[in-house]
């Protein structure tokens, strides 16, 4: 059975919002060996088939998320006309065949997890203005060809949206002659079709995630959670993943997924998780020890959280200590989550703590840590039997320094047949060690609030109608105006200063980040 990928890619409306997922049984019918010859049946009638190679298309190389956008253009600008299964077993070829190497697609990788207020790729002045005007630069990083194929591409964008040079960042410069000229040749240089990585990368042995999984994952503003996957293979060729996580304070969230893996490591799956719908976006490394990514609620991208996973039969290992800090003088629990706990071996957080064992099992230990007065603030290496990890508990005395993150984030007014784009903030505490460097100590609870970011924004009391701060720091928009009660009846938008105000002891400590309460974006493709 599909889950209606290509159905929902022929409507505009509906691909604002799409992401790469698959079900059991979507490629049923068409397995990724077929592909040649799906692209034979429906793609040669454009792209002339020569020596085996496919006019265009077997000059490019694309994310799974690329292939899809390609052929939702081939679809809607084209008019090409396939089935579902057809299209998803197109991209799983494609994918397999002519996709990035993880070394390759690692710098976007943010804009494949769907990361909100990440920042963007660095390429220079130059390539942000060329580029980077319309969409990330990680669009541009996440796909591979030679000079002449990203020349095709660049009259393709000028055919697509004829008005593209006239815009802002275009007129002010000589840009139909850069973008013919010096552009594809340096596009070409920083992305080649032709690559050692990719290369070595199809050489490598195919690794199985199938198995059992200790997992660690962390949602922002939320909760840290841990605990198990299995993971196996279904008659679809792809994988289903039954989760038993639960959170520090004992809150279950089971769940199960159902994925395919992509390029022998991009695995990209749809499920549940605690009672909520969630995509998941991960990357198997290239031994098959450790599966990490990002998960997120289909309908709210924003919202997700970090998922790390190790296998449960490899050697010995430490994945995390939650919480990551304590305090100097204080007794607190904490939860070691890692593999081969199971057994009563030697159990030490560094000089000046004494652990007591809770409760144990294979791959969780609870741990009552106490801390002396005296000890010396710094990371501390955690051993647990043969299992050890370096700096994975931080000791403290004070507080110095509260950074929100993100420190600048964008949230979007929500309205019409458009859910308002939320924007989550957190505090993270440092200390200040004694050689002047200050030590992380992860997220800490704080008290939120939203002031006027400049004098402008004061004038226009945006705090007022922009939207509303929670306790947790999820920033939730206002409604699309026009808003009588604003001077002009102007939109909701804001210029804000958020703040986190933190306690430590007798005093507190604030840290600041700035938000921008901007109007609705109406197209959200997979990769942004």
């Amino acid at each position: 059975m599909s889950i209606g990928l290509t159905r929902i890619l022929r409507s505009p409306a509906l691909f604002l919002a799409i992401v790469l997922v698959v079900a059991p049984g979507a490629l049923a019918a068409q397995p990724a060996t077929d592909g040649r010859t799906l692209i034979r049946s429906y793609c040669s009638g454009c792209h002339l088939e020569k020596d085996g190679r496919f006019e265009r298309i077997s000059s490019i190389r694309m994310t799974p998320e690329g292939w899809v956008m390609t052929l939702f253009r081939m679809r809607q600008v084209h008019g090409l006309v396939i089935s579902d299964d057809v299209e998803e077993g197109i991209v799983r070829f494609l994918s397999d065949t002519q996709g990035l190497a993880p070394s390759e697609a690692l710098p976007g990788r943010f804009a494949l997890e769907r990361r909100p207020n990440a920042h963007d790729l660095d390429r220079g002045p130059e390539m942000g203005v060329m580029c980077g005007r319309c969409h990330t630069l990680a669009r541009s990083a996440l796909q591979r060809r030679g000079a002449d194929e990203w020349l095709k591409l660049v009259h393709m964008h000028v055919g697509q949206w004829p008005s593209l040079e006239y815009q802002a960042s275009g007129r002010d410069r000589p840009w139909w002659q850069i973008a013919s000229t010096q552009l594809p040749a340096k596009l070409a240089a920083l992305y080649p079709f032709d690559s050692a990585a990719w290369t070595e990368w199809r050489a490598r042995p195919a690794r199985d995630p199938a198995g059992s999984w200790v997992v660690v994952g962390h949602e922002p503003g939320g909760r840290d959670f841990y605990g198990t996957a299995e993971i196996v293979r279904d008659d679809s060729g792809g994988y289903t993943a039954r989760y038993h996580l639960s959170d520090l304070g004992g809150t279950a969230l089971a769940g199960e997924s159902h994925a395919f893996l992509y390029t022998g490591y991009e695995w990209r799956g749809r499920g549940e998780l605690g009672g909520r719908a969630a995509r998941e976006v991960f990357a198997l490394s290239a031994d098959g020890s450790r599966l990490s990514g990002r998960w997120f609620d289909p309908a709210h991208a924003e919202e997700g959280g970090d998922w790390n996973a190790i296998r449960a039969d490899a050697a010995p290992a430490l994945l995390a200590v939650l919480p990551r800090a304590l305090k100097a003088g204080a007794t607190g629990v904490v939860t070691v989550i890692g593999t081969g706990l199971a057994s009563p071996d030697a159990l030490s957080f560094g000089a000046g703590t004494t652990a007591r064992v809770v409760s144990r099992s294979a791959n969780v230990l609870r741990v009552e840590v106490q801390v002396a007065a005296a000890a010396e603030p710094g990371a501390r290496p955690v051993t647990a039997g043969t299992a050890s990890g370096a700096g994975l508990l931080a000791i403290y005395r004070q507080i110095d320094r509260i950074d929100v993150v993100p420190g600048f984030g964008i949230a979007r007014l929500g309205g019409g047949k458009l859910a308002p784009v939320t924007a989550q903030f957190e505090a993270l505490a440092a200390t200040r060690l004694p050689s002047g460097e200050f030590l992380s100590l992860g997220p800490v609870a704080a008290e939120w609030s939203a002031l006027p970011f400049d004098e402008e924004a004061k004038r226009s009391d945006d705090p007022k109608f922009a939207g509303r701060l929670e306790g947790n720091g999820r920033y939730l928009p206002a409604g699309a105006g026009p808003n009588r009660a604003r001077e002009f009846s102007g939109n909701n938008v804001g210029n804000l200063a958020i703040v986190a105000r933190v306690k430590d002891g007798e005093g507190a400590i604030e840290g600041r980040s700035h938000l921008v309460v901007t109007v609705q974006r109406w197209n959200t493709p997979p990769i942004y």
